[in-house]
């Protein structure tokens, strides 16, 4: 077992690399050269990685912040609504690293160049937000910071990021065509597929939403 002491300090650090890795990822956007999908600039916003990330690093920098503040008193347990956020963070974060690893990549090597097209997928900026971030807020969040334990009915807020972005790409892509369907969700244009891909995601993410707060520790 790892002394608590230990435990914080390694978390701390895993939410510090969060804040900063994810700040310099998107910041990357405007300075550098354009991503994978030809992202660059305020239209990095409109991808659900990017605003996952940036959700789950804020869960992450409340977190900080409140143990700045609470720096004399290392033990204290965190506010209901701040274990909450970074849960609902890295719920978010969690259906990218996983969108990605098993739907995007795959397609990507398939209708693309094999391997290459795979490692693209981690390369650049987007390794920060297609793999390292996910993957250091789900260490932290789930398997770090037990505490306040959150309630089934709470772990539902996990799915809101998803619906959310899911009504607005809808909008988007569907009614008012604004965007190309970049995640392939209607199969080139076969919208009847959209309720069921809805479906499937939404159930998806409830499903995340309660196998995480299990890891996390059921109460």
């Amino acid at each position: 077992m790892i002394a608590k002491d230990k435990k914080r300090a390694i978390d701390l650090v895993m939410n510090v690399l969060i804040v900063l890795t994810t700040a310099w990822a998107v910041l990357m956007y405007f300075i550098g050269e354009p991503d994978i999908l030809g992202s660059h600039d305020i239209q990095c916003f409109k991808y659900f990685t990017t605003d996952s990330n940036i959700l789950a690093a804020l869960g992450s920098l409340f977190y900080l912040s409140f143990r700045f503040l609470h720096r004399d008193d290392p033990s204290r347990t965190p506010p209901h609504w701040l274990a909450l956020f970074k849960f609902i963070g890295t719920v978010a974060a969690s259906i990218t690293l996983l969108t990605v690893v098993f739907f995007l990549a795959p397609m990507g090597a398939i209708r693309g160049k094999g391997l290459h097209t795979v490692l693209l997928f981690f390369s650049g900026n987007v390794f920060v937000l297609h793999l390292s971030t996910p993957v250091l807020s789900i260490l932290s969040t789930l398997f770090l910071e037990k505490d306040p334990p959150l309630t089934r009915k709470q772990a539902l807020w996990g799915t809101l990021p998803t619906t959310v972005y899911a009504l607005v790409y809808l909008t988007m892509v569907v009614l008012l065509k604004q965007w190309d369907d970049w995640y392939g969700f209607t199969f080139g244009g076969q919208y009847q597929f959209v309720p069921v891909v809805m479906i499937v995601m939404f159930l998806f993410s409830l499903g995340l939403s309660l196998a995480e707060r299990r890891i996390r520790g059921a109460h």
